[in-house]
């Protein structure tokens, strides 16, 4: 219980720091994004005065213009060309500070286009009020004298103007939507964790009475278990003299098996006939001592070797088949067949071989092959293999 209780409050605190690490980085970043939208709104607002900029050096160059076309005065020309050069220097500004807003700069672009078409009107007023053809120049301003490029200029810059204004009241009104958020945040997060350290208290409370109740308990329990304990006890008494018991007659079981295994061992060696343990595939797995005398090979030699490399029988003349294998495999016994068996430097021995299959519910798994040799003087002979 005290356990819960301790991982309940330190869960508690942990949520209490999360939400006033979760207060501190929404009101940080609320604090960057007013940053931000400050810088915003400052560029909003250099953006808006080239604008301005723009239409009023337009106003004073188309003036200065038309006034060097009347008087000629080369004050009026060296006037009206810083006018037009100052036009194109606020233009580059104004592209540098809408570079990330790409319909406000493609409209820029289009109304620079427009003022390059004034300037080049300027440009040739200049040139021929320079060379004094006077004609010329009331031609053309006469030609743009309906024209109204000027207005269409003014309005384009205008509409730019009018919308960046328009970006300047959504950006506001943003801040004020964030602001309200913040507030909120951070007067849920206050009245959350006010909540959680009265849970706190709640939690120690509870578990001061809930410490008495286990004492009470406890004490109770204690006089219930001490008899429970004399009475098991004498249950595991019990259990374990019959447990010694059992294990002393499975000790004396596996001793005995032992004994029966190595008198079986024993009394296979003892037979003076060849005994093969063969699997179903006719290798030999087990051979007796009787084997390694007769044939004079090592046991690492006949074992996992197939059993015609030490006893040779006669093949089947019609079949061609080895009537051992055969009938093992076909789980008949063989008796009393005969046979060769093949020892180091050639020597060829004669027996007969018996043949009983090993089974193991009703399927062949193997076989005991039996030889009982005869050493006559015909066959015990040293021949070539």
């Amino acid at each position: 219980m005290h356990h819960h209780i301790l991982t309940r409050v330190f869960i508690i605190f942990l949520v209490i720091f999360a939400v006033i690490t979760g207060m501190t980085i929404y009101a940080l970043r609320t604090i960057n994004r007013s940053v931000e939208s400050s810088d915003w709104v400052n560029h909003s607002y250099a953006t808006i005065y080239e604008f301005e900029n723009i239409v009023s050096r337009l106003r004073l160059g188309e003036g200065l213009m038309r006034t060097y076309a009347l008087t000629g005065e080369a004050s009026d020309l060296a006037a009206s060309r810083e006018t037009f050069a100052r036009l194109g220097e606020h233009f580059d500004t104004a592209k540098a500070l809408t570079r990330d807003e790409a319909s406000t700069r493609q409209a820029l672009l289009k109304i620079e286009a427009q003022v390059r078409e004034r300037e080049t009107l300027a440009q040739a007023v200049w040139a021929a009020r320079s060379s004094g053809q006077t004609e010329k120049v009331r031609a053309l301003l006469a030609a743009d004298a309906g024209s109204d490029a000027v207005a269409t200029i003014e309005r384009g810059l205008d509409r730019l103007r009018d919308q960046q204004y328009e970006l300047l009241s959504a950006r506001d009104h943003v801040f004020f939507v964030r602001a309200q958020t913040t507030r909120w945040v951070v007067g849920v997060g206050v009245a959350l964790n006010f909540i959680l350290l009265a849970s706190v208290g709640w939690l120690l409370r509870d578990d001061l009475a809930a410490r008495q109740r286990a004492a009470t308990a406890l004490a109770e329990a204690n006089a219930l278990l001490e008899g429970k304990v004399q009475a098991r006890t004498a249950e595991l008494r019990t259990a374990n003299a019959k447990l010694q018991a059992e294990n002393l007659e499975r000790k004396w079981t596996i001793t005995s098996q032992e004994h029966q295994l190595r008198y079986n061992r024993l009394i296979v060696n003892s037979v003076n006939d060849l005994v093969f343990v063969l699997t179903k595939a006719m290798t030999v797995t087990r051979i007796n001592a009787a084997v390694v005398q007769l044939t004079g090979r090592e046991d690492e030699v006949i074992l996992t070797a197939p059993l015609t490399h030490i006893v040779e029988a006669a093949r089947d003349p019609v079949t061609g088949l080895d009537p051992l294998a055969r009938a093992l495999l076909e789980g008949r016994e063989v008796h009393h067949h005969p046979v060769t068996v093949l020892g180091q430097a050639g020597r060829r021995i004669a027996g007969r071989l018996t043949l009983i299959p090993l089974r193991d519910q009703d399927k062949v798994v193997g076989g005991v092959a039996v030889v009982q040799v005869s050493f006559s003087t015909d066959q015990d002979k040293s021949q070539p293999a």
